[in-house]
């Protein structure tokens, strides 16, 4: 059924209203709401061109997202809901959401529906494609309903960015209470990352190149107190800074068993829930621009072969031979001393002990 019904890893009574899903079936269609699978809508519409580019920054457009029952066990109040307000919005006075790579834009939507206690829903999208689902849906939710919506010019960028960077955008409002929903077609490093430091809850549930976690945690340092993340990554590995990590893992989030229904999925996926706590005397979340843990690839087992090979899920490739870098360490051979050491790229830190991403993939000092 449409928004995949109960997800069994979700609470009881954990279920998306009916008549959200029926909201979220106006704006993008029946067929489009709780796609499972991986071949979707926002995956079907990605040109050569936009593959291409991705490419070449070093990324893929592989993709994903959240089904109706997993939005609403993320916005539950153990969760993001916790940073919202018990009063409905009025206006600019609510919560603000933060969705950086908005896809199809289904998930922003079902946020701001479902939830009256939030003001302001923004959604960025790099993808012109996939901001073109989302941008069609928010105008046929207005076409449906213009009695109760309005559309509005977006919110001003940046003053600091670039506006050939900005991107094409769309904004709804709610006419009984002002409340808006909006959509932005840009890299939310130039546009919308900025939002973070007055975010009341942030999903962040994408791959992003392992070189952009330093600039991402910069920002996310700057958090509001109080704000909740929903993060693909767990931020113990990618926490490429050496400024504090406000962040403290939520507690109902903790047990490796607390996942989300996705399209890929159904049955729940690992997903990470924070809240910005400047409290701790000690910080929970240790990082460093040294970090050894985070690793591109996985290690994949293929049965016709009987041997390992390795994927990289940044690029969408695979291949049979162990691969040399992982994160922003190398493997590097020393010809004086006959044997491999291990540099930090950003740093250029040396040792001759391999990190933990390189030792998982089967590096040794003596490899």
């Amino acid at each position: 059924p449409a928004g995949g019904g109960t997800a069994p890893c979700g609470p009881a009574g954990l279920v998306t209203p009916p008549e959200i899903l029926a909201a979220l079936q106006l704006a993008f269609g029946g067929d489009l709401v709780g796609e499972t699978g991986y071949d979707l809508a926002a995956t079907r519409c990605c040109s050569a061109a936009e593959k291409a580019e991705a490419k070449a920054r070093g990324s893929s457009l592989l993709y994903g997202e959240l089904l109706p029952d997993g939005v609403t066990k993320a916005m539950s109040p153990e969760r993001l809901g916790g940073s919202l307000p018990s009063a409905p919005a009025s206006g600019s006075h609510g919560a603000v959401v933060l969705e950086l790579g908005h896809g199809s834009g289904k998930v922003a939507m079902q946020v701001w529906m479902q939830y009256p206690q939030v003001s302001h829903v923004y959604g960025v999208e790099l993808v012109p494609s996939r901001y073109a689902i989302s941008a069609a849906g928010l105008r046929k939710l207005l076409a449906q309903r213009p009695e109760a919506y309005r559309q509005l010019d977006p919110s001003p960028v940046p003053a600091t960015c670039d506006p050939a960077s900005a991107g094409e955008a769309v904004c709804l409002q709610e006419q009984s209470t002002g409340r808006r929903l909006e959509f932005r077609c840009a890299d939310f490093f130039a546009v919308g990352l900025d939002l973070a430091v007055r975010a009341d809850a942030i999903f962040f549930a994408v791959h992003i190149p392992c070189k952009l976690f330093p600039q991402l945690c910069q920002t996310l340092a700057k958090a509001k107190e109080g704000c909740r993340l929903f993060s693909y990554h767990s931020l113990d590995s990618i926490w490429w800074s050496d400024e504090p990590c406000p962040f403290r893992q939520c507690e109902e989030n903790v047990p490796e068993t607390d996942m989300f229904s996705t399209s890929w999925s159904p049955q729940g996926y690992r997903f990470y829930v924070y809240v910005c706590d400047r409290m701790q005397k000690v910080p929970a979340i240790q990082g460093g621009l040294r970090n050894e843990t985070f690793s591109e690839w996985q290690s994949l087992w293929d049965e016709a072969l009987q041997k390992w090979y390795f994927h990289n899920q940044e690029t969408e490739e695979s291949q049979w031979e162990l691969p040399t870098q992982a994160g922003c360490w190398r493997a590097q051979w020393s010809a004086e001393w006959n044997a491999h050491f291990y540099w930090h790229e950003p740093t250029g830190h040396s040792q001759w002990v391999a990190p933990q991403c390189l030792a998982d993939l089967g590096w040794t000092t003596s490899t």
